[in-house]
């Protein structure tokens, strides 16, 4: 069956984002609409994000709860660990801040089918859906392998209290930053699809014009009205049919622009310590994968190897999703002036 809107598209994702305070508002019923903000879930969010970020911090063996054998190790663990904190901390805030913004974000109601596209809205609804459902089925997958290896390699005693630890100081901060990255990265690809939809128009009435061109050059005179020919007359028809659609796809592209600044006011902050934290841990990534002599290293190759094989798939891919999606939407917007 396909899903009818946008609601039943996006609900996968913001089901995940609300387990870890990443969206306050309440869920539509199908085809609802969203309400700005629930104030369970307000309280969720906020306590979710004060009780983690106060759980590490109080917990000072975090930075040697590895036993580390390296001063760059440590170093690398301090800095990877102020930057995701400082980010799982503003990105809560900022969010819980404009969801106002996020519900209109996430609602979407740039009314396209008005204008009568060629394709089934609901079959591309329901592959966003798909493609939606996937990804948090990824990372969900990649989130326990990651903590998993991570506990298993690092922790020489395994305890309730250090495993709490570990998976609150790293598994936290790379959830928030992953969900961050997908809330962006699907409202950005379902507003590029959205221009899409208008250049397809665009382009459509611009074939249809030259067509109903082809062979009327004439000069038009009040007076001679009257004596007007057919396929004049039908020229005329498809003249005062085009304007309208463009005038509606004009109004449409400017209520996208619109939404997209809305989505770049709200993400803005967020996203730039995403791409700060993203750079960092790639480049530790990078030097503990290759340069690094750790004990950790010696005692398990093999598991070591595949934990940073993980961290590295998981941040090269937020990074990649990140630069595709806002290369893709721009292309898009940019392509509607080149139609025109």
């Amino acid at each position: 069956m396909h899903a009818q809107n946008i609601y039943t598209a996006l609900r996968p994702l913001l089901i995940f984002s609300k387990i870890f305070g990443l969206y306050p508002n309440k869920t539509a019923p199908n085809g609802g609409k969203w309400e700005h903000c629930s104030k369970i879930d307000l309280l969720w969010s906020v306590i979710f994000m004060v009780t983690s970020t106060t759980y590490i911090m109080y917990s000072l063996e975090v930075k040697i709860a590895r036993d580390n054998d390296e001063l760059i190790t440590e170093i690398g663990d301090l800095i990877n660990l102020s930057v995701s904190l400082l980010n799982c901390a503003v990105t809560t805030i900022v969010i819980v801040a404009m969801r106002k913004k996020v519900t209109i974000l996430c609602n979407l109601r740039i009314r396209i089918h008005r204008l009568e596209p060629s394709f089934d809205i609901g079959k591309e609804y329901a592959k966003a859906k798909k493609y939606i459902t996937s990804a948090v089925i990824v990372v969900i997958f990649l989130s326990v392998l990651y903590t998993v290896i991570d506990v298993n390699l690092f922790l020489t005693v395994v305890t309730f209290r250090s495993v709490g630890i570990e998976v609150v100081a790293y598994l936290y901060p790379l959830l928030t930053i992953t969900i961050t990255v997908m809330q962006f990265v699907t409202l950005a690809l379902l507003v590029k699809q959205k221009f899409k939809w208008i250049n397809l128009k665009l382009a459509k009435s611009r074939q249809q014009w030259h067509q109903s061109q082809k062979g009327n050059f004439f000069f038009f005179s009040p007076r001679k009205s009257r004596s007007i020919s057919p396929a004049i007359s039908r020229t005329l028809q498809i003249s005062e049919k085009t304007a309208t659609i463009l005038e509606n796809l004009r109004h449409r592209h400017y209520e996208l622009c619109s939404i997209s600044q809305d989505l770049n006011t709200i993400y803005t902050v967020p996203i730039l310590l995403t791409c700060l934290y993203l750079f960092i841990s790639i480049t530790f990534t990078i030097y503990f994968s290759f340069m690094s002599s750790s004990e950790f290293r010696t005692r398990s190759p093999v598991l070591y190897s595949v934990y940073y094989i993980v961290k590295g798939s998981i941040d090269c891919a937020a990074l990649f999703a990140l630069v595709n999606a806002s290369s893709r939407t721009r292309s898009e917007v940019l392509e509607f002036s080149i139609i025109g």
